[in-house]
């Protein structure tokens, strides 16, 4: 990879976490770049690697799903540099994000995460978020790890179904 090609990567990852304007999963963002043939999975992965590393995006990881987030560092950056970016990938950009709306909401609505906090208990925590806002964080502790895979794979399928009951048995007397 030569520095012209990964200063455009690096360009290319800031604007769509800027077009995003919430967290995106690792899955959208490669999938745009590798669907405009712009480089291959790896290089992807050690761009967003070196844009962590220089604190130009902050990365959260899951115990499935890796998202990321434009840090300060990478909005002055995008800031000074956005004019290198060409056109052309601007707007491919602006594009699929319209393109792929729903598909991206889908993607970032829904975070489930789990940690072993001693041996026999687990925490697991099944967050919901619309526009981009939390409107929903259930917490549970639970004995076993299987048993938190479980509920994070449940509350992705069934969160609709989890936020309705519990807003009927909290408003209701």
């Amino acid at each position: 990879m030569t520095p012209d090609t990964l200063q455009l990567y690096k360009l290319i990852i800031l604007y769509f976490l800027e077009q995003a304007g919430q967290p995106m999963p690792n899955a959208i963002l490669s999938d745009f770049i590798l669907q405009h043939g712009y480089t291959n999975y790896l290089s992807i992965q050690q761009t967003l690697a070196e844009l962590q590393e220089d604190q130009m995006i902050q990365g959260e990881q899951t115990h499935r799903v890796s998202y990321y987030t434009l840090a300060p560092l990478g909005q002055e950056t995008l800031d000074f540099f956005a004019s290198q970016l060409p056109s052309d990938t601007r707007r491919q950009i602006t594009d699929y994000l319209k393109e792929n709306q729903i598909a991206i909401a889908r993607a970032t609505s829904v975070k489930t995460d789990y940690s072993c906090i001693r041996p026999g208990e687990y925490l697991v925590t099944g967050t919901l978020f619309e526009r981009g806002s939390k409107s929903m964080e259930v917490t549970l502790n639970v004995p076993e790890e299987k048993d938190a895979v479980q509920i994070c794979r449940r509350f992705e399928e069934k969160n609709d179904q989890v936020y309705a009951a519990l807003l009927r048995i909290l408003t209701n007397d």
